[in-house]
């Protein structure tokens, strides 16, 4: 990932963290429509930087993001996690792959700590019945928003 869309990704995880810190419950619709706006600009981001095959993943799943989002409200929370899950999980993967391998152990508890921040974030909303229980969205929320900080600084 680029320098560029790095930073867009921190923003977006920062704002969205916000969004769950101050709306709670009824962050659902509007987190949606961020993930899906943020995949979107990604698409384009990668396919202004001539990655084709990647732009059009990307775009796909952001409309259906989008789409199915919003016609499957109860579903959207499910979505969402998954959506936080898979975006940690890819980033643990891509660190295990990228990363220099004579790293201490501070060192390798700093690299992995956004991802795991958000695979946890994505897990809470996950196991969260309906989005009955507002403390999970302000835990999530504020997971989000340190794992957005982080990335912001390192990108």
């Amino acid at each position: 990932m680029n320098q560029r869309s790095s930073a867009v990704s921190a923003v977006a995880t920062i704002l969205l963290g916000a969004l769950f810190i101050i709306k709670r419950g009824g962050v659902i619709g509007l987190a949606i429509t961020v993930l899906g706006v943020s995949v979107l600009v990604f698409a384009l981001l990668d396919f202004l930087a001539k990655l084709t095959n990647a732009a059009i993943v990307k775009g796909v799943v952001g409309l259906c993001i989008l789409v199915f989002g919003w016609i499957f409200v109860d579903l959207a929370i499910y979505i969402l996690a998954a959506g936080i899950i898979l975006t940690g999980l890819l980033q643990i993967s891509s660190i295990k792959q990228y990363s220099p391998v004579n790293l201490d152990t501070n060192e390798k508890l700093f690299i992995y700590a956004r991802p795991v921040m958000m695979v946890v974030a994505g897990a809470c909303l996950l196991l969260n019945k309906n989005g009955t229980i507002d403390w999970v969205f302000v835990l999530v929320g504020a997971l989000l928003v340190i794992q957005g900080v982080m990335s912001f600084a390192k990108s």
